[in-house]
């Protein structure tokens, strides 16, 4: 008896031991944020401005809302032009966003594709997924050297 119970035990060890990294990985990777935004920025080119916006911004879409991962594109000087996880976004100055740590976060953004046209930046933000804040990493592009068009995913 004691032995089958401890057999048990090591299976159900086993088991945690090989299913936790798996259930670590559900969300997306920095690899899949890059190849979301370069295919955003290829179909801003392919559609326009106008209409690539208002789909990016279509809760509905199941092309470009994908759980936490969506795009926003905001203009260099801070007015929001598309938001998948915030369509209400749109038109508004988003600016003087910042972080529960007080890091002004599209500043980081702007900065960041100002000089070097892409790139990562990292904050902490609520998860639309999860309702708590956890750290988040956002890749961001420059768009027709007007508009910063990004995604991210929380650590």
């Amino acid at each position: 008896m004691l032995r089958s119970m401890l057999r048990v035990a090591g299976i159900a060890t086993v088991a945690a031991l090989v299913s936790a990294p798996a259930l670590a990985q559900t969300g997306p990777k920095a690899d899949e944020v890059v190849a979301f935004v370069k295919k955003a920025v290829a179909y801003v080119d392919q559609v326009g401005e106008e209409k690539a916006f208002a789909d990016f911004s279509d809760k509905s879409s199941p092309e470009w809302i994908k759980g936490e991962l969506y795009i926003f594109c905001h203009t260099l000087d801070g007015v929001n032009a598309a938001h998948g996880g915030n369509p209400a976004l749109r038109g508004k100055n988003v600016l003087g966003f910042k972080d529960p740590d007080g890091l002004m976060v599209n500043q980081l953004i702007f900065e960041k594709v100002k000089a070097e046209g892409k790139g990562w930046v990292e904050y902490k933000w609520p998860n639309p997924v999860t309702n708590k804040v956890e750290p988040k990493a956002i890749y961001s592009e420059k768009v027709k050297d007007k508009y910063a068009c990004g995604s991210g995913y929380y650590k």
